[in-house]
């Protein structure tokens, strides 16, 4: 799904409507009862591979929301019913994502993440009243929270290329150790990097959708590594590995990938790159003419070009088509993206409601929400708490170890979720809060208490009160 979209989106910012809303109705003829899309299916929609990755959940609902727009989404039926069922499956299921764009890792990827959060932003113009509400707390917390998930400062990279960190390909679930957590690295059999050491070009899509701007100082700390890690230089221009010590592409001596080998470079990913320079201000014109110089005998773009010595015995040249998919449509989409980046000075997938929102700028949410699948151990000054589960739960909390116990019942939230909600004022003058959850259903307690400090200090200090934000800016409210 994400590639179908990537191509409606691509065909529409180059006035291809007709093509585009031919996107959108496959999308929504397509989607699950629960509000998500197999991870790819065949031409009749039935589910080929059965992971989940959920950018893809996400995308349809970008597709939507720029076709919106456009003043082209008149007469088709149930766009609505398709963007709530959508933002449901998000708000459920994020912001982990069971794989990453890759389809090799689960875990919070600044690309997937960047999707989750405009997604939700760009559906809740067409959610009812509680959902939108919410729809759009979650998408200030998750836009809060991007770097403390997926942003490192320290590491073998910040002290070779003397930055003061970077954005890192993916982060594993907190439960597996979060930044310190390791990455398996699919295609070498056996073999686990620490997240921090894995480097990927996910993060260019911030700028693209909006949610930092180009000039960010973490922006560039990360693309001056990628630059010098990933960055291939051929005869036919300048291409990208995914990630360094990526095991998808053919081995040394250019026998074909067999489960294993090693990553070559991928003519999508000078489009990335270039689409940088013109959130920059700087003509991506020599990235188009590369991507164009790449292709294969057809002028189809492939997944994978060369990036070692000529082996003429298996038709491999430098910067030519490996024996990788050719063509790859997301790079043909990727192509025309750019292109249409560079006519009209503005990013195609920008939303007018997400530049509104956030202004490239990371926010300050008004509540943060805290899950057991992303816990968090301090909670700044000033914020509202928002305790939420799938199912119905009775918190059992007290304050400053367990003092003045009470029990409540969670209420709906929006989108399918659960919670019970403690304002700042409630909270403020307390050192900590302490917590259990109990489920009627299953009439089961969850089994873990739970400690979350009150109150700002170190790191989350820092974030809150510098980096982009300005010293005048307000926590954004939930809607």
């Amino acid at each position: 799904m994400r590639d179908a979209v990537e191509a409606g989106l691509a065909l529409l910012s180059v006035g291809q409507v007709d093509d585009a809303r031919r996107m959108l109705a496959y999308a929504m003829a397509t989607q699950r009862a629960d509000g998500g899309w197999p991870q790819n299916g065949l031409p009749d929609g039935r589910a080929f591979w059965a992971g989940v990755q959920l950018d893809e959940v996400g995308f349809p609902i970008l597709l939507a929301a720029k076709l919106d727009e456009n003043g082209a989404l008149d007469g088709l039926k149930g766009v609505g019913a398709m963007i709530l069922a959508a933002a449901g499956y998000l708000a459920r299921n994020g912001p982990i994502s069971p794989q990453d764009r890759w389809e090799e890792n689960p875990g919070i990827s600044p690309f997937t993440l960047g999707i989750e959060i405009v997604a939700l932003v760009a559906a809740a113009d067409r959610l009812p009243t509680v959902d939108r509400l919410y729809a759009l707390s979650l998408a200030d917390y998750w836009n809060e929270r991007l770097e403390d998930w997926t942003y490192v400062e320290s590491g073998a990279f910040i002290e070779e290329f003397g930055v003061e960190g970077h954005y890192v390909r993916i982060a594993p679930a907190m439960a597996d150790g979060g930044l310190c957590g390791r990455v398996d690295v699919r295609n070498r059999v056996g073999e686990g990097v620490p997240a921090v050491s894995l480097i990927g070009m996910e993060y260019i899509y911030l700028p693209r959708l909006g949610l930092r701007d180009p000039r960010d100082p973490r922006i560039q700390n990360t693309l001056k590594i990628t630059d010098s890690v990933l960055k291939v230089e051929t005869p036919h221009g300048i291409a990208y590995h995914r990630y360094n010590a990526d095991g998808y592409g053919e081995h040394e001596d250019g026998r074909a990938f067999d489960g294993t080998g090693i990553g070559r470079a991928w003519p999508l990913l000078t489009g990335e790159r270039g689409y940088l320079d013109a959130l920059l201000g700087i003509d991506p014109l020599p990235y188009l003419e590369m991507m164009t110089r790449m292709t294969g005998p057809g002028g189809l773009i492939p997944e994978q070009v060369w990036d070692g010595p000529a082996i003429p015995a298996r038709g491999l040249e430098p910067g030519k088509p490996t024996g990788s998919a050719m063509p790859l449509v997301w790079a043909h989409a990727e192509f025309l993206n750019l292109l249409a980046a560079r006519h009209y000075a503005r990013p195609p997938k920008l939303l007018a409601s997400v530049e509104q929102r956030y202004q490239a700028r990371r926010p300050v949410a008004a509540t943060w929400h805290w899950r057991r699948t992303e816990p968090f151990a301090r909670l700044p000054s000033g914020r509202n708490l928002l305790i939420e589960n799938v199912v119905a739960f009775r918190l059992h909390h007290g304050f400053d170890g367990w003092r003045d116990v009470t029990d409540r019942q969670s209420e709906p939230q929006g989108l399918g979720m659960h919670g019970v909600r403690l304002n700042a004022d409630v909270l403020l003058g307390h050192a900590t809060i302490e917590f259990s959850l109990y489920f009627p259903e299953s009439d089961s307690w969850e089994g873990e208490d739970h400690h979350i400090a009150l109150g700002e200090t170190g790191r989350t200090a820092q974030l809150t009160k510098a980096g982009p934000l300005r010293p005048e800016e307000t926590p954004l409210g939930d809607g």
